[in-house]
């Protein structure tokens, strides 16, 4: 995954909260942070299963950070 990228939600996290709802939108990925050593020591298991922070512009307009990228699918990679 690289900034420019379109993405969409997999619905890899969806399965934990009943509530939440799989978007249909599409985004572009705007930042990429590394998660590693972010997290507290007892959960350092899951930094690898999230991987890292993204942030994503979504096409309703709206910006969300702090995505687990292991919550988005690629859809179409920069410059392709």
């Amino acid at each position: 995954m690289k900034v420019g990228d379109i993405v969409t939600q997999n619905g890899n996290l969806i399965q934990f909260d009943s509530q939440i709802k799989l978007s249909n939108c599409v985004g572009v990925v705007l930042n990429i942070k590394t998660r590693e050593g972010t997290l507290p020591e007892k959960y350092s298991k899951w930094e690898s299963w999230l991987g890292d922070s993204i942030t994503v512009l979504w096409s309703n307009g709206k910006v969300s950070k702090s995505v687990a990228e292991n919550a988005l699918e690629v859809i179409s990679e920069t410059g392709s």
